[in-house]
């Protein structure tokens, strides 16, 4: 296994988005982006991909990674994906194995628990200093149109643009005053979270409740702007602690305890 101290980050925030990039240069023909993309090497464009396939939980915990498909893919040698497999490792997204290879890490429970309780504290802070600074009530109406384009993307079961208009509302906060360095601290680049929180969303869910959890969230999210527009700070501040505490749920939920014993059951047929 890498023993090498891993740190769950994609390191650099404009390369490596929250959600999966679906722009053209993301999801074409890797030869295609690679053309449009002449100034970013073979090794970030490969790690790039990788990183947005697990993210996405389109390469689920436990899947074994093939360096040769990936070179084929990329119509390169394996240097350059061996590159891009060991900054993954160093960021926690996969882990190697020697005799093995490299499997895509599974989520890990523990770790997600403690990036929730700073986001709660951090993101708290954030929203409340701007509130204090008047900042956000003079959002209101914009807030509720962000509200509304949440509800629509639900109606038509659009739960990867919900994904997107969730980091969209979060991120006005972070704005507002330049705060955006907590964004480090608070999971937005962590791959352990980003896949907890797609459950936490209802995203990996196939069931008949699949709407439940997002529409509970934008329930939280309208919560959260009735309290700015009473000019009621202690209830703004419950919550927003309410609703950063709504992926304890998710951590507790049957399916991600099923996607995590599936993983571990992939990776002990491995041995």
């Amino acid at each position: 296994m890498n023993t090498e101290n891993k740190t769950n980050l994609a390191p650099s925030n404009e390369l490596f988005p929250p959600t999966v990039n679906t722009s053209p240069e993301a999801t074409a023909a890797p030869s295609e982006a690679l053309s449009r993309s002449e100034a970013v090497s073979l090794p970030q464009e490969i790690h790039h991909y990788l990183w947005n396939e697990i993210a996405a939980l389109t390469l689920k915990p436990g899947e074994k990674l093939s360096e040769a498909r990936l070179a084929r893919q990329f119509d390169c040698s394996r240097i350059p994906v061996r590159e891009a497999v060991q900054r993954l490792n160093r960021e926690g997204a996969l882990e190697s194995f020697p005799q093995r290879g490299s499997f895509v890490s599974l989520i890990d429970m523990q770790h997600v628990r403690e990036v929730r309780y700073l986001r709660e504290v951090l993101e708290t802070r954030v929203v409340l200093d701007a509130y204090d600074a008047g900042l956000i009530t003079p959002l209101v109406p914009l807030l509720r149109s962000m509200l509304e384009k949440q509800e629509k993307a639900i109606r038509y079961n659009e739960l990867e643009k919900m994904t997107d208009l969730d980091y969209q509302f979060h991120d006005l906060f972070y704005h507002l005053q330049k705060k955006e360095f907590v964004k480090d601290h608070t999971g937005y680049h962590d791959i352990h979270y980003l896949r907890a929180r797609r459950f936490a969303l209802g995203i990996e869910r196939n069931d008949k409740n699949r709407l439940d959890d997002s529409i509970n969230i934008v329930s939280q999210h309208r919560a959260i702007v009735d309290a700015v527009d009473t000019g009621d700070r202690a209830k703004l501040e419950h919550e927003l602690r309410r609703h950063f505490r709504n992926i304890n749920h998710t951590l507790e939920n049957g399916v991600l305890q099923d996607e995590i014993a599936r993983a571990m059951f992939k990776l002990e047929e491995s041995n």
